[in-house]
């Protein structure tokens, strides 16, 4: 891939968030200070020997703080600020252009173009004066529609094209469904645990770091560990859940992740030799759920 260009990145160090990583980065490689970082968009992809996932961001060249031109190292080969207009100019790596596309879709709006002041007026909420004798009419409350929470809240787009909006607005949808996958204490999880309790089966360790694979529950004596995992994000063989429409490749990305990672840590089990129990989500359901937890409990009671 001699003579591609590709954006600037680093790897996110222990303790990081990736907001914190660019900007170490950029004032490492290229002694430039950035501010108002806001992302919106996540690069997934499969290359040969690796795969590569990286956050992606806009934000501001903080000039008082540092230079206003990147400055190359040893290491850069050619390093150059480069605008929307003429990124479709320039050969860019497998990785980055789905990246390119997305930034191009607006490229004839002007770099320095502001949003407009707007400006409301305040009406009053002053009762008239009621007519002398007259009886006061109770006020009645005004009903008013509770406003639903926008993906966006919080987040300044005032100076980025539509385009680049609806980026930053699927970001945070990504975002979102990602933090709802809550790691422990899962409904599913919580049935489990009640039906190994009801049969005597206790002593069992939660999210135990010393087994491969950190299991839902194990038993760390009889050397048995229990994965409770959800249909979607593991990719259940036995109801086969659907993939996104949008963004498919991240997702197909993400869930090879998940598969393969699985995979490893029950090979890493075997060779510990313990027994390692999947328990899918769907096999939870009120109707087969007695049929599912008999089956696991005689299997604990085996070993």
């Amino acid at each position: 891939m001699q003579g591609l260009w590709e954006f600037p990145g680093g790897k996110v160090e222990r303790g990081e968030t990736p907001e914190d990583a660019c900007i170490r980065e950029l004032q490492e490689e290229l002694q430039v200070r950035v501010t108002d970082l806001r992302d919106f968009y996540t690069v997934e992809y499969d290359y040969e020997d690796f795969h590569l996932s990286m956050e992606c961001f806009f934000c501001r060249i903080d000039t008082e703080a540092g230079a206003a031109e990147p400055q190359c190292s040893d290491r850069q080969l050619d390093i150059r600020w480069i605008s929307r207009r003429t990124l479709a100019s320039v050969e860019w790596m497998p990785a980055d252009k789905g990246l390119v596309e997305a930034l191009a879709l607006d490229a004839a709006r002007p770099d320095d173009m502001s949003p407009d002041d707007t400006t409301a007026q305040g009406s009053s909420d002053a009762d008239d004066e009621p007519p002398a004798g007259a009886r006061p009419q109770k006020r009645k409350k005004a009903r008013t529609a509770k406003k639903k929470r926008s993906l966006l809240d919080g987040i300044d787009t005032s100076d980025l094209t539509a385009a680049e909006t609806e980026l930053v607005r699927r970001r945070a949808a990504i975002k979102k469904s990602m933090q709802g996958n809550k790691r422990a204490n899962t409904k599913p999880e919580m049935l489990v645990r009640q039906r190994l309790r009801a049969a005597g089966l206790t002593g069992y360790r939660l999210q135990w770091k010393k087994a491969p694979g950190r299991p839902d529950i194990a038993f760390p004596g009889r050397r048995i560990a229990i994965f409770v995992n959800g249909c979607f994000w593991h990719r259940c063989p036995h109801c086969h859940p659907s993939v996104p429409k949008r963004n498919t490749e991240f997702w197909e990305a993400k869930f090879r992740r998940n598969v393969e990672r699985d995979a490893k840590a029950r090979t890493e089990l075997a060779e510990l030799g313990w027994t390692a129990i999947t328990i899918w989500e769907c096999e939870l359901k009120r109707d087969r759920i007695d049929e599912t937890m008999d089956r696991v409990i005689q299997q604990i009671r085996s070993v």
